[in-house]
């Protein structure tokens, strides 16, 4: 039985095939895992299971999760798209549907970054996100939905979705001062000292 012998480009060629696999799977994953955070996060704040989408954020990101339990800014449904990773950030494309019937598109990126190897949606800057593209988009939406909905109806619903557009660019413009200052976490009481005599 004879042994082969192979030349030693070809066993360079097949460790950097390896090796290039290897790192395209690699990045798969971590492609993944991003999205997958991003998805499971979004869900959570549908679910309005804020424990869990406190687990899926950045520690100085978690106090921003209550801006998100605003009523006038709840959606009903979302959807991801494309991914983007660079510098340990990764941002997602998101669409949230909010509106009565799920009619108001708001665009903006889901952002995470890499912390111990786990991927975290950084909440302050997804909704910064949301404020510098969402204002554009949801002003164009309701300029064509009243359009199309006053053709024939009366000055009262005119009225109506007036206020309604109204409404939403004023919870857009809370939303950006909110998100200009940190929350104020109130400062706990120190207990009363129990050594100390009455005068």
């Amino acid at each position: 039985m004879q042994a082969r012998h192979y030349p030693l480009q070809f066993l360079f060629v097949l460790v950097c095939l390896l090796g290039l696999l290897s790192l395209t799977a690699c990045s798969q994953s971590t492609e993944q895992n991003a999205r997958q955070v991003a998805n499971e996060f979004w869900e959570a704040i549908l679910q309005e299971d804020m424990e869990k989408a406190k687990a899926l954020t950045t520690w100085d990101s978690t106090q921003y999760l209550s801006l998100l339990q605003n009523k006038k800014m709840s959606a009903r449904r979302f959807e991801t798209g494309e991914l983007k990773i660079e510098n340990g950030l990764a941002e997602v494309a998101t669409v949230l549907y909010g509106g009565d019937k799920g009619e108001l598109q708001i665009p903006l990126r889901t952002v995470l970054s890499l912390h111990d190897n786990r991927w975290l949606v950084d909440v302050q800057k997804t909704l910064g996100s949301m404020v510098s593209g969402a204002m554009g988009a949801v002003v164009d939406q309701l300029n064509s939905f009243m359009q199309e909905s006053l053709k024939g109806l009366d000055s009262s619903l005119s009225e109506n979705i007036d206020k309604l557009g109204k409404s939403l660019e004023e919870s857009m413009n809370q939303l950006q001062k909110d998100l200009a200052k940190p929350p104020v976490n109130p400062t706990p009481t120190p207990p009363p000292d129990s050594s100390a005599q009455p005068i």
